[in-house]
C-alpha cells in the first residue's frame, strides 16, 4: 500500500499588487510549508497572473499555477470561470479545495453536479472576514449586502467552514438567520469549526530597541479606527513620555499624514521576514478598531510577548484571554494603560493563549480537519469493482508501468466501457493509491512505490 497523500488545491483571495507581501498568499505559505512537512500533501497552488510574484521561500513541492484572476477583491468574490475550473478538476485528480474566497464555496462544490457526495472534490471553506451589519457606512467599499449574501450561499454550500474566531462565526451566523430558513441555517452551524489560527510561532528578539517602541502594524483605514490610536499617541507625546512608533503599513496618503508626526518611523519591506524582524525589536502594540474578526497583526505581537493594549470587545478578548489586565472599555483607560507602561518601562507580557496561537497548533488542527474530509470518501475502491476481468485487465496494465498520468489511466478506464459516472478523478486516484502508486505533483505522474 502506497503512503497516500492529499491532493489539495488552493484557491487564494490575493488582493495586492506584490502577492509575496499579501497578508493570504503569507499564510497559505506558512501552513503548507508546515503541513509538507507531514509528506501527506500535494498543493496546487493558483496565483493571478496578471499580479507581480517572486519565488520565495515558499515549500518548492507546492505546484504553482498562475491564471488569469480578477485583480479587485471585490470582483474576485463575485467572479466564477467554471471553463477554467472544469479543466483543473479534470486534470488533477483533486480531493479538497482550500478556499479562500468563501463566497464561492458553493460554485466549487455544484458545478460538477453530475458526482455523488463520494466522488466529488471537498471543500473546505477558510473564513478570513465576514460582512455584517456592523460594517454599515465605515469604509467606502463596505457595505456590500450580495457580498454578504454569497458568503452565506457559500457556507451553506462548502463541506466544512473553518472560523478563527467566535466572534467571527457568530456575525455569520447572525445574518445567516435572516435569509436562511432555520434547518439550512443548522446546516452551516453543523459544518463549522472554530478554532485561534496562528501564522508564525516565537518571534522574540533579545536585540530590542532602547527607547520604548510601539509597533503600528495595522492598515490604515476607517474600521481600525486609526487617527484615535494617532491622537492617544499625541497626547502622550504632548505630556512629555519618550517612545517612538513604528509604522509598518497603509496607504500611502495617510502615511504621509503620519510621517510627519515627531514620534513616528515608518518603514517598509518586500519581505515578510524581515518585517517579523523589524517586529520582534519592538515592545509594544495598540489598536482601536471597530471591527475585527481575527486581527493577524496583534496575534504577531502576542507571539513576540508584546504588551497589547486592546479593545474589550470584538475578537480581542479571544486572542489575549477575558482576564487579560490590558483590555480597555473605553478611550480614557487606553490612555492610562499606554501612559503607565510606558512610564514604568514594561514591555514584555507572558500570554495563557500563545501555544493556541502558535503556526504549529494551527497547521495541525488544518490537517486534522482535511483528513476527516479524506475520511468520507468510501475506501477499497479498487475491490468494490464488480466484474473481476477489469480488476485483472487493470492489475496486468499496471504491472508494466513504473508511473502513469492521471489521463492516461482515465483512458484506459474507460477503454474497458466506463465513463465518468463510474470512475471520476478521485476514484481513479484511489485506484492507483491503493495499487501501490503515489502522485508527483511536480512530474505530474502517479510512481509507483518500491516495496
Amino acid at each position: 500500500m502506497s503512503n497516500k497523500k492529499l491532493t489539495v488545491l488552493i484557491y487564494p483571495m490575493l488582493s495586492t499588487d506584490y502577492l509575496n507581501a499579501d497578508s493570504n498568499y503569507i499564510i497559505i505559505k506558512q501552513i503548507c510549508n508546515e503541513l509538507i512537512k507531514t509528506k501527506r500533501y500535494n498543493f496546487i497552488l493558483l496565483i493571478n497572473s496578471q499580479k507581480k510574484y517572486v519565488k520565495d521561500d515558499l515549500n518548492k513541492q507546492v505546484k504553482i499555477i498562475r491564471m488569469p484572476m480578477p485583480n479587485a477583491k471585490k470582483h474576485q468574490v463575485i467572479n466564477f470561470n467554471a471553463n477554467i475550473f472544469r479543466d483543473l478538476y479534470k486534470n488533477y485528480a483533486i480531493d479538497i479545495v482550500w478556499n479562500n474566497v468563501v463566497e464561492q464555496g458553493h460554485h466549487f462544490r455544484y458545478f460538477e453536479d453530475t458526482l455523488t457526495d463520494n466522488q466529488r472534490v471537498k471543500v473546505f471553506n477558510y473564513h478570513h472576514y465576514v460582512i455584517h451589519r456592523s460594517l454599515e457606512k465605515m469604509t467606502a467599499y463596505l457595505p456590500c449586502r450580495h457580498i454578504m449574501l454569497d458568503q452565506i450561499v457559500g457556507s451553506l454550500g462548502a463541506d466544512m467552514n473553518f472560523f478563527h474566531t467566535q466572534y467571527c462565526y457568530d456575525m455569520l451566523i447572525e445574518e445567516a438567520k435572516d435569509i436562511l430558513l432555520p434547518k439550512e441555517v443548522i446546516k452551516i452551524q453543523q459544518k463549522s469549526i472554530v478554532s485561534l489560527g496562528g501564522y508564525s510561532d516565537d518571534i522574540i528578539s533579545q536585540n530590542k530597541y532602547e527607547k520604548f517602541t510601539f509597533i503600528f502594524n495595522h492598515r490604515l483605514d476607517g474600521y481600525k479606527n486609526w487617527k484615535t490610536t494617532f491622537n492617544q499617541f499625541d497626547k502622550l507625546w504632548d505630556k512629555g513620555l519618550d517612545f517612538q512608533v513604528i509604522l509598518t503599513a497603509g496607504d500611502k496618503d495617510n502615511i504621509n499624514i503620519i510621517a510627519q508626526k515627531p514620534y513616528t518611523i515608518v518603514k517598509s519591506f518586500t519581505k515578510h521576514s524581515d518585517y517579523i524582524k523589524e517586529l520582534s525589536k519592538c515592545h509594544a502594540n495598540t489598536i482601536n478598531s471597530r471591527h475585527e474578526t481575527y486581527c493577524i497583526s496583534i496575534a504577531e505581537s502576542i507571539m513576540n510577548e508584546q504588551i497589547v493594549i486592546l479593545p474589550n470587545r470584538l475578537t480581542f478578548p479571544e486572542l489575549v484571554g477575558n482576564d487579560y489586565e490590558y483590555l480597555f472599555n473605553d478611550e480614557d483607560e487606553q490612555y492610562k494603560m499606554l501612559e503607565n507602561i510606558i512610564t514604568n518601562q514594561i514591555k514584555n507580557y507572558k500570554y495563557k493563549t500563545k501555544e493556541r496561537l502558535k503556526l504549529t497548533n494551527h497547521a495541525k488542527n488544518i490537517d486534522t480537519y482535511f483528513n476527516k474530509l479524506r475520511n468520507e470518501y468510501k475506501a477499497d475502491v479498487f475491490n468494490r469493482i464488480k466484474k473481476q476481468t477489469s480488476k485483472d485487465k487493470i492489475i496486468e496494465h499496471l504491472s508494466t508501468r513504473d508511473s502513469v498520468t492521471l489521463n492516461k489511466f482515465k483512458n484506459y478506464i474507460f477503454s474497458l466501457g466506463y465513463g465518468n459516472q463510474a470512475f471520476s478523478n478521485i476514484k481513479l486516484k484511489h485506484i492507483l493509491e491503493e495499487l501501490g502508486y503515489n502522485y508527483n505533483i511536480m512530474l505530474d505522474k502517479f510512481i509507483k512505490q518500491i516495496q
